[in-house]
């Protein structure tokens, strides 16, 4: 049947399929360029290669061990975020639980990857002692589905295990929203063409408050709630640059028409965003911002 052809709500369906799809391709993408994820997957196989679980330590040299691990772990995990954060967005597009789309990635993984186990196994190990099939069977089965639902569960860029994201209440303003310098309300230029807001869970709008620099990952608050996305802040920062914001602090980027006041403190300048996040200045940003802010309360 093609897609001409299928009901309204199929190919509703197959369309935020093929979404999820592109999203999740992109955020691996990501991830292959990530130097702090290589790491911490080649200290993953280094480990297992070390400790030798499932009798490998017995049955193996240690090179082989490691080549044996290598060849299982980073294809596997690889396919693992593929099919989690897939179905993930799936999920939270289509308002659904999310340990049920974990649970079936965890399923649909665990064919290809015991397939890879038993070409590794008959590669790798020694002829003498080579592993049982039915033993292969149960021990990947039972880790992938476990080990995607644990990662699942608290990988920050990933959803929490059961049911949708938590909302943050919102304060209400506390003084008049504030128009950058030189610019007519009303004139920004329009953000939804943003490529940023393509990384956002569509729930979250596109509202941006603030942004703060967490590791590899950008701390995203909007007026609707907070995500997490794999990216540099700077790279963030250029593309919302439409956006009234000021990096004003190394970790920092805020969008100044959610600057409702500021505390000046002795320890350095404080600011105050709409929803009473407080958000540090830097020393080498401090007479900038205060610049600015004295002349939008003059205006």
């Amino acid at each position: 049947m093609t897609s001409a052809n299928q009901p309204p709500q199929h190919r509703a369906r197959w369309e935020t399929l093929k979404a999820a799809h592109a999203w999740s391709v992109d955020r691996c993408g990501q991830y292959l360029r990530s130097v702090r994820f290589w790491l911490a997957l080649g200290s993953a196989v280094l480990v297992t290669s070390f400790a030798g679980p499932f009798d490998t330590q017995d049955a193996m040299v240690f090179v082989n061990r490691f080549v044996f691990w290598a060849l299982i772990l980073i294809p596997s995990v690889f396919l693992q975020f593929y099919l989690s954060m897939t179905f993930r967005e799936f999920a939270r597009k289509r308002r659904i639980a999310w340990g049920y789309p974990s649970l079936a990635a965890g399923v649909l993984g665990a064919g290809p990857i015991l397939a890879l186990v038993v070409l590794v196994n008959i590669l790798i190990s020694p002829a003498d002692v080579l592993f049982s099939f039915a033993l292969l069977s149960f021990q990947t089965v039972t880790m992938v589905i476990s080990m995607t639902l644990l990662i699942n569960a608290f990988m920050p860029t990933l959803q929490p295990l059961w049911g949708m994201r938590r909302r943050r209440t919102i304060r209400a303003p506390l003084v008049e929203t504030i128009v950058p310098l030189g610019v007519e309300p009303g004139s920004m230029l329009p953000m939804d063409s943003s490529p940023f807001f393509d990384r956002l869970p569509a729930d979250l709008g596109h509202d941006v408050m603030c942004l703060r620099a967490a590791n590899h990952h950008v701390e995203v608050t909007t007026t609707l709630g907070q995500t997490r996305v794999l990216m540099r802040l700077s790279d963030a920062e250029a593309e919302l640059s439409p956006l009234p914001g000021l990096r004003v602090h190394r970790s920092w980027w805020v969008n100044m028409n959610h600057v409702t006041t500021f505390e000046a403190r002795q320890a350095g300048l404080t600011l105050i965003l709409t929803n009473g996040a407080q958000v540090p200045v830097s020393r080498a940003m401090r007479a900038e911002v205060e610049d600015i802010l004295g002349r939008e309360a003059a205006q």
